[in-house]
């Protein structure tokens, strides 16, 4: 469990962040693009953060690992931002492939989200502790 536990801690940390973004994201666009009510609100978070949550628990699983391997070598600033941004246009030729109805829009947010993740993961590891 020792040896799991970095790739597990890493994957929650994307998965849980990146799923309320998103559906704090969503439910703002509810409720003051579309103009619904609260409750639709609550409806389209609980959607985006549940289908996030989900495969972000099965997919994030290569992030966790990257990070994990390779946090400690030279170059890992541009390894990690290049390693997320394959990432997210995998996710984002999912999205093309499920027919989602705009998948770029659809994308938006989780992508500035993963990218400012990772870039925080990498600030974590190069700021030395004191």
């Amino acid at each position: 469990m020792t040896r799991f536990r970095p790739y597990l801690l890493s994957n929650l940390y994307f998965t849980l962040w990146v799923s309320s973004i998103s559906g704090i994201s969503n439910a703002a666009a509810s409720y003051w693009s579309k103009n619904l009510g609260p409750l639709e609100s609550v409806i389209d978070f609980t959607h985006a953060f549940a289908g996030n949550s989900v495969i972000g628990l099965i997919v994030n699983f290569l992030p966790a690992t990257f990070n994990v391997k390779y946090a400690h070598t030279p170059l890992f600033w541009l390894s990690g931002n290049l390693m997320m941004l394959g990432m997210n246009a995998l996710m984002l030729g999912a999205h093309y492939a499920i027919q989602t109805e705009n998948p770029i829009e659809a994308r938006i947010v989780p992508t500035i989200a993963s990218q400012c993740l990772e870039n925080i993961f990498i600030l974590k590891r190069l700021i030395p502790k004191k």
